[in-house]
C-alpha cells in the first residue's frame, strides 16, 4: 500500500502539470518532484521508518533549511538567478509546513514550563528546550535558545 502523503504529492504534480492560461507551473512540478523524492529516500532508507507528521515535518525543514542557506549564499555572490529559483522553491515548501512559531508563543511556552514546576535557571535549559519543542516542533532551537538564555 503506497504511502498517503506520497499520493497527495502525486496528486498536486499531476495537478501542476496541467495547462492553466496556457502556462504550467514547472517550478512547483519540480519542486513537488523533489520533496516526494526525499519522501521516497526516507521511506527506503535503510533505518526505514513510517512516514509520520513528525518525519514529514523534519524533511521539509531540512529542505527549507538548504534553500534558506543556498538563498543567501547566492546573494553574497550576487546570483541573484539562482538566488529568485530557490526561493520560489523554498515558498512552495513553506506551504506543507505548518506555520512558524511567534516569539509571543514561545514566551508562552517558556511561561508553561515555569508554571508546571521547572525553575527558569540555565541549569534546565534542556527541559525547556523539550517541552518547548515538543508543543511547537517548527520552534527554531536557536530563537528558542536566545530568548531563553535572555531571560537567565
Amino acid at each position: 500500500m503506497e504511502n498517503e502523503k506520497i499520493l497527495k504529492i502525486d496528486r498536486l504534480i499531476k495537478q501542476s502539470m496541467v495547462k492553466d492560461n496556457d502556462k504550467r507551473d514547472e517550478n512547483r512540478t519540480a519542486t513537488l518532484r523533489l520533496i516526494k523524492a526525499k519522501y521516497l529516500e526516507f521511506l527506503t532508507s535503510k533505518n526505514a521508518k513510517p512516514l509520520d507528521d513528525a518525519a514529514e515535518i523534519n524533511i521539509l525543514k531540512k529542505m527549507a533549511d538548504e534553500r534558506k542557506e543556498s538563498i543567501k549564499i547566492y546573494e553574497e555572490n550576487n546570483r541573484t538567478d539562482l538566488a529568485d529559483k530557490e526561493k520560489i522553491e523554498l515558498a512552495i515548501i513553506k506551504e506543507f509546513l505548518p506555520a512558524e512559531v511567534t516569539e509571543d508563543q514561545i514566551k508562552e511556552a517558556i511561561n508553561e514550563v515555569v508554571i508546571s514546576g521547572v525553575t527558569l535557571e540555565r541549569k534546565n535549559m534542556g527541559v525547556f528546550m523539550k517541552q518547548i519543542k515538543q508543543k511547537y516542533p517548527m520552534a527554531d532551537g536557536k530563537v528558542v535558545s536566545t530568548m531563553l538564555n535572555q531571560m537567565f
